[in-house]
């Protein structure tokens, strides 16, 4: 939230640190210079779920309010986000403003994204370097994932970056295999890096249960949970929010939990890692509050 905030005013030579105000003090200046630029604002933010997964929506709510506080301009919203379930994870005070208008892009097929990395390509690679399946391999991975091309893009790059690290003559298959192993990791450990403290404590408390058994249900998650929070002092969170946040990691692919029925003692999840434990420790071990909990 923070970084947005000093971002917008950056935007309107507004000049503030990039640390060590409050964020209401943040988005008073931003309104300061709103008003005094007398300018139509269009705040567009990419990737506006893992925004508010990772912060919260508190500057969504500032945003959507902003208009009426304003005398000499207006602010506008675009939210890009993957998630076509993003809004109901909003609180209800910021839907009720929201106004929302949703612009739905089906994803890119395969024949798109192979023509996006034959146009980038030309630019990129020598002729003769890539193997003819390289393009329609990296299409075909990112198609298979939601048709991003970003994604097929970057697959492309790293498999590049892979060939000639080794000194190799051509980008082949193998290297573009290679790549998507490695943006996946990469992205995993990207993803737990930034997470909330509770957040990386529930995927510790899941990581230890792993070790007695491959699967644990929300309440042992909940109790090992706790255990942790006692260990480095900090208040938990109540059951319901940590299995709101099971939710948030199954939604990021970090977990995969299922709904159980125990008949009359009514339902439960079933929860088990979805990532390698390697990864799980990359992402975490620059966290002093939860790294040493990860050593015994």
């Amino acid at each position: 939230n923070y970084r947005v905030l000093f971002n917008l005013c950056n935007y309107l030579n507004e000049r503030v640190p990039f640390t060590g105000l409050s964020t209401a003090e943040l988005f008073r200046r931003f309104m300061r210079s709103l008003d005094r630029e007398r300018i139509l604002l269009f705040v567009v933010l990419d990737e506006v779920d893992f925004l508010v997964k990772v912060s919260g929506d508190d500057v969504l709510y500032k945003l959507t309010r902003i208009n009426p506080e304003l005398h000499n301009a207006r602010v506008s919203i675009v939210g890009i986000t993957n998630d076509l379930n993003f809004v109901e994870y909003l609180d209800p005070r910021v839907k009720s403003t929201l106004g929302e208008e949703e612009l739905v892009f089906r994803p890119y097929t395969t024949s798109e994204l192979t023509d996006i990395l034959n146009e980038r390509a030309k630019m990129a690679f020598y002729d003769g370097v890539l193997d003819e399946s390289v393009v329609p391999l990296c299409a075909t991975l990112a198609a298979r994932e939601h048709g991003d091309a970003r994604r097929a893009l970057d697959m492309l790059r790293v498999a590049g970056e892979i060939a000639e690290r080794e000194g190799a003559s051509k980008v082949v298959e193998d290297h573009v295999r290679r790549a998507y192993k490695e943006i996946e990791k990469d992205r995993v450990v990207e993803v737990l890096k930034s997470m909330p403290l509770h957040t990386k404590l529930v995927v510790v408390a899941i990581y230890k249960l792993r070790r007695r058994k491959s699967e644990a249900i929300t309440g042992e998650i909940y109790e090992t949970y706790k255990g942790l929070c006692k260990r480095i002092s900090v208040d938990e969170l109540t059951q319901r929010r940590i299995s709101d946040l099971i939710n948030e990691l199954d939604m990021l692919g970090i977990v995969n939990a299922r709904v159980m029925s125990k008949g009359r003692y009514g339902r439960t999840k079933v929860v088990k890692l979805a990532i390698s434990e390697r990864a799980l420790i990359e992402g975490l071990k620059s966290d002093p509050r939860v790294a040493w909990l990860l050593q015994d």
